[in-house]
């Protein structure tokens, strides 16, 4: 965890994978190439909490940071996630400042001896989060802002349009906020990372999600469109 917080303080790129698949190997191998997190997506997948350990264990023992995602900011509950050793966590629909701080305080709650080691991602996820973006930065204990940008365009009727034009200037007022803030953004570089990752670098995200499906689905395209084009 030291690297990530030396990472965020020199303003260096911070890069966190979600594996999409129940599995530490996947976790280790992710590592080896280059990624920075390992991301446990507690909020859309069936994980217990002794795969959570043993994934998190993995990503330790590969030289990397393990975080996750409750499916619910109840107290007990991310006591337990931390119990296994995670190294931080993302908390979903934060919408003003009084909930960013309980986020930092269920986070002292659960882990009173080290709770400032630990890294809190807080996710604004609909235009009224963005709007109070500049009271959410400034609570202290907020390290990096997560901007939904799914959920942000589903809030204002682009359902599946993420890189819709009124959806970009929500996005972009949010970075702006964020940055002012003195805190880090951070988005999902999505499928087209040839040209979102320079984009989003260029306005200074400095913490990137990707998924290793995202990574699968693309080489599976690339070779069965060159399968078509030169097989007999």
């Amino acid at each position: 965890m030291r690297k990530i917080r030396e990472k965020l303080a020199a303003g260096k790129v911070v890069t966190m994978v979600n594996p999409d698949f129940q599995s530490p190997r996947l976790v280790e191998y992710l590592a080896g190439l280059g990624m920075d997190v390992s991301f446990i997506d507690g909020e859309r997948m069936s994980y217990d909490f002794e795969r959570i350990e043993e994934m998190t264990r993995a990503a330790h023992l590969a030289g990397i940071a393990s975080m996750a995602r409750a499916w619910m900011n109840e107290p007990g509950l991310i006591t337990r996630y931390f119990d296994c050793g995670l190294d931080g966590m993302a908390f979903p629909h934060v919408e003003d400042a009084a909930n960013a701080r309980r986020m930092v305080e269920i986070v002292r709650y659960a882990r009173p001896k080290d709770h400032a080691d630990k890294i809190v991602i807080v996710m604004a996820e609909t235009p009224d989060a963005i709007g109070r973006l500049d009271e959410i930065v400034a609570v202290p204990g907020v390290d990096v802002v997560n901007i939904g940008v799914n959920d942000v365009a589903l809030a204002l009727g682009y359902p599946g349009q993420p890189e819709h034009p009124e959806v970009a200037k929500w996005v972009d007022r949010g970075i702006e906020r964020i940055l002012k803030g003195g805190k880090t953004a951070a988005l999902n570089v999505l499928n087209n990372w040839e040209e979102r990752m320079p984009m989003l670098l260029s306005k200074g995200v400095r913490w990137l999600n990707v998924r290793a499906n995202t990574f699968l689905a693309r080489g599976a395209r690339q070779y069965a469109d060159l399968l078509k084009r030169h097989a007999p």
